[in-house]
């Protein structure tokens, strides 16, 4: 296209890593942006009321603005029920070819909790990606997580069972990693004091596993081993006091505990700590362990879900015992900071916008 391609991007939940990537590729991929978002809250009610409130905002834009066909392609995260919004937002702007970023999937979420309602979530995601022109995920785990899961899900169904959805999602799927901004964590200098730093850099939640690290940690300190444990992230209130008295009991070890001020504090704190360890058992990508390497750390992540696409086999570990056992290797023989910096280098925003324009100009252009 001779002009700048007009993007419409949607995004209900506004916050963490979908917001990072958006303001990236608005930052970096050359185009003519427009963002209505929603605050990140609540986000089970984003993706039921979301599609409402959105479709009234474009509306609402698109008449300030008197042209009848202002954007050529709509970028939306999976928290939108596109769907409903196509249905809402009247035929003109219904036409606009979509993209949707999986940043997740609700058929691949461990719930703890699961009522009948529920269920509507998953069929959001199913919905909105059959609604959609093109789909992108994060990484190939998450990609056929979610269609091998389709089947099992429609089964569900008590009659009118729908059938090949997945085969029908996969033509239009691709897979492209998220980007981020290396500079801010390359620049960060590598400044290590006297005892190795293991750092768990994740939200403070169940899906994030901080009860195996934490146990692991202990088992180290009870072996008498001299370290540091530094835990970053955002807390929750159903969590937070539970997981600060369990770092507590670590004593002085315990060097940091609590989400950091700012971007430079944590890059800061990423960038002083040598090990960054992962104990999730959810994650589709994993964008805070690819700065923790940019950062200078030495990741260790489990032997499951989207890790072994991007980490060889020497970063991950397998179960509970394998990690305790690394983790008293790295502490006993301190890796060399920077080591797995090149293990970043690929997810940055410099190396991936040039996809991503590419991918607008392929959906709102398609032949």
């Amino acid at each position: 296209m001779s002009e700048r391609i007009r993007v419409l991007a949607l995004e209900p939940y506004y916050g963490g890593s979908h917001r990072a990537v958006l303001d990236l590729l608005v930052a970096h991929v050359d185009a003519e942006w427009t963002l209505v978002t929603l605050p990140a809250r609540k986000w089970k009610w984003r993706m039921r009321g979301a599609a409402i409130t959105m479709a009234e905002q474009v509306r609402a834009l698109v008449a300030e603005s008197g042209a009848r066909a202002p954007y050529d392609v709509v970028f939306a995260s999976t928290f939108l029920n596109l769907a409903e919004w196509r249905g809402l937002v009247g035929p003109a702007l219904a036409r606009v070819p979509a993209i949707v970023y999986f940043h997740e999937n609700q058929l691949l979420y461990p719930n703890r909790h699961t009522a009948e309602w529920d269920l509507q979530f998953p069929l959001t995601n199913v919905t909105t990606a059959l609604s959609a022109e093109c789909c992108v995920f994060n990484t190939a785990w998450n990609l056929e997580g979610f269609l091998s899961e389709i089947p099992v899900f429609m089964r569900g169904f008590p009659d009118h069972r729908p059938a090949g959805l997945e085969e029908v999602i996969r033509a239009k799927s691709t897979v492209l990693a998220p980007p981020f901004d290396e500079r801010v964590f390359a620049r960060a200098p590598l400044v290590r004091g006297d005892r190795v730093r293991l750092v768990w850099p994740h939200r403070w939640e169940h899906d994030k596993g901080p009860e195996e690290f934490l146990a692991a940690v202990g088992a180290l300190a009870a072996e008498g081993l001299d370290f540091e444990v530094a835990i970053a992230g955002q807390s929750f209130r159903e969590t937070e006091e539970a997981i600060a008295s369990s770092a507590r009991s670590l004593g002085p070890r315990l060097v940091h505990c609590g989400q950091p001020e700012g971007r430079s504090a944590y890059a800061a704190l990423l960038s002083s700590s040598d090990v960054a360890v992962s104990t999730a058992r959810n994650e589709f990508f994993g964008l805070a362990m690819v700065e923790a390497c940019a950062a200078g750390c030495m990741p260790l992540v489990p032997e499951r879900l989207a890790y072994p696409e991007i980490y060889p086999a020497s970063f991950r570990y397998d179960g509970f015992d394998d990690l305790v056992s690394r983790l008293r290797a790295h502490i006993t023989c301190r890796p060399a900071p920077g080591a797995a910096r090149s293990l970043a280098g690929r997810f940055s925003i410099e190396c991936l916008a040039p996809c991503y324009s590419a991918l607008l100009e392929r959906t709102a252009s398609p032949g």
